[in-house]
């Protein structure tokens, strides 16, 4: 049982249990608290899923064509179709599932649990509920069909689990679960002494837009079930509403947005995020991923080299509206990518790949955090698993877009999104945009220059039903400004984009565990 630190000042401390069997452990209400810590310690990883399965599938991002070097990320960009053996996408699937497994064994101990304190059971259950939603929605999301469990299970039982239909996962536990939390959860969860617990805990306020998001998931690609656009508007709708009459969750200006992606900040814009400190295998696992090598006037630690930069179509929104002289007016731009020609300290290092600006917004780099009025925390990042900064599951402003979409070009829709591109520092919307086809374009540009690098693309399109953007990405990569294929490879890429690729593989290792057990996704037959 693992450790969840709270960022900044907020710490939880708990006592490791690694030596307490199941039998003489869950039997009071603190030890009942350590065990779902120990839940929410299994969401540490999935920010590097965020990025590799999520960024890298979509039109965000580009990474080249393929190389001798075998790389997950390459293999997922290209759409290679061999991809049930990489250890990202078995990764993935075993983490998730072990936050399913948690929970699970959590929620079969806790009723032979004596509480003293009124309430503090009814959380407690309801933010286990919330993460194996929370887990599961994701696994249905990379994977469509998979097992359901929700008890623990042995060996044999789990060996005998078929793969259930996503819809089947949908309503027999994502959304059940995310039901119990609405009506169990509160904006101030407590600890099992009753006294307000440190920050990263589910609220109500996560619970509902997390189900708002789940609704508008399944009413659009592959199950189209229109029935949960309406659910998804008015939860959408209690969250703004609760938003605006507290303050909550909004940067007010251009200036705070920035301050947003510095971990002083964590825990004050996000409605639920991954906690992440500055200590071994508590840092966030993705920055290292996300960036090329730096010179060390970035960070002093040799970054992961990786060539995840920002794809054409996304570079260029950021940088559509510039002034007389230039400079990009959009304030996101270079808070989210950077747009620096650099030469490595190194000079038998590779320069940055192909010139393409990378991602820039999860990384308190020493110039950033310099230019934002902070100390230098460099000196503390002594390996690739300390990086500090919390990483958004929910933010408000994914709320309000999501909003936007169904309730279209009305006047709160259209409030949503000028709210974000005024602080933003780019014009309102015209009268032009506000038309229905124009007005849903919009709102997804701005989703992509709000979100981009949150994992949050890769399933827009696939709710979009969109594959053709990412086929689109290549093709503008394949070809000059003549039209002549000048990159051959990349039109096996786009090949390789089929109906069935908006889903990953079962993991391959999986598939061998009993022969005939699961069925293979079809595009990987």
């Amino acid at each position: 049982m693992g450790l969840l630190f709270s960022s900044c000042s907020d710490w939880l401390d708990v006592t490791p249990v690694d030596t307490r069997t199941t039998e003489n452990f869950y039997t009071t209400p603190s030890q009942m608290e350590q065990a779902l810590i120990g839940v929410y310690n299994g969401l540490l990883p999935l920010s590097t899923y965020a990025l590799l399965m999520s960024e890298v599938r979509s039109d965000n991002t580009w990474c080249g064509e393929l190389s001798t070097a075998q790389r997950d990320y390459m293999d997922i960009s290209s759409f290679n179709p061999n991809i049930s053996t990489i250890a990202t996408v078995r990764d993935a699937w075993n983490d998730l599932f072990e936050i399913v497994s948690r929970a699970n064994l959590f929620l079969s101990k806790v009723d032979g649990v004596n509480y003293t304190i009124e309430g503090i059971k009814e959380q407690q259950i309801g933010e286990a509920r919330f993460l194996r939603a929370l887990a599961y929605f994701d696994l249905v999301r990379y994977y469509g069909r998979v097992p359901l469990t929700l008890v623990p299970q042995t060996i044999s039982e789990a060996m005998s689990t078929p793969q259930s239909e996503a819809v089947e996962i949908y309503e027999k536990v994502i959304i059940p679960d995310l039901e119990y939390a609405v009506g169990s959860l509160t904006e101030e969860p407590k600890d099992y002494l009753g006294r307000k617990s440190a920050s990263g805990r589910a609220t109500l306020t996560a619970a509902k837009a997390l189900l708002g998001r789940v609704y508008l998931t399944m009413a659009g690609f592959p199950l189209y079930d229109e029935t949960k656009k309406e659910l998804a508007r008015e939860l959408l709708e209690e969250v703004i509403d609760y938003a605006d009459a507290t303050g909550k969750f909004w940067a007010k200006n251009a200036s705070e947005w920035q301050r947003m992606w510095i971990n002083e900040n964590d825990n004050k814009y996000h409605i639920f995020e991954i906690q992440y400190i500055v200590a071994k295998d508590y840092g966030n696992p993705m920055v290292f991923h996300s960036v090329p090598r730096l010179p060390s006037k970035y960070v002093t630690l040799e970054m992961s080299g990786n060539s995840i930069a920002c794809a054409k179509g996304l570079d260029n929104l950021l940088k559509e509206e510039q002034d007389e002289e230039g400079h990009f007016l959009d304030v996101r731009c270079l808070a989210t990518i950077d747009t620096t020609k650099f030469v490595t300290d190194n000079p038998n290092s590779v320069t940055k790949y192909a010139g393409e600006d990378f991602f820039i917004k999860f990384l308190e780099h020493k110039m950033k955090r310099e230019a934002l009025g902070y100390d230098d925390i460099n000196a503390q990042i002594v390996d690739r698993t300390y990086f500090p900064l919390n990483f958004p599951l929910i933010r408000l402003e994914d709320v309000m877009l999501m909003y936007a979409e169904i309730v279209g070009p009305t006047s709160k829709g259209v409030d949503m999104v000028d709210r974000i591109r005024r602080r933003a520092g780019i014009p309102v919307l015209t009268n032009a945009e506000k038309e229905p086809a124009a007005f849903r374009e919009c709102v997804d540009k701005e989703r992509r220059r709000e979100l981009a690098c949150e994992g949050i693309r890769w399933h827009d399109l696939v709710r979009h039903n969109n594959l053709q953007a990412v086929r689109d990405k290549f093709q503008e990569y394949a070809v000059d400004a003549n039209g002549n294929v000048i990159r051959p490879t990349l039109l096996l890429y786009i090949r390789q984009i089929k109906d069935g690729t908006y889903l990953y593989p079962i993991p391959d290792s999986q598939m061998k565990v009993k022969e005939g057990l699961y069925v293979q996704n079809e595009a990987y037959r």
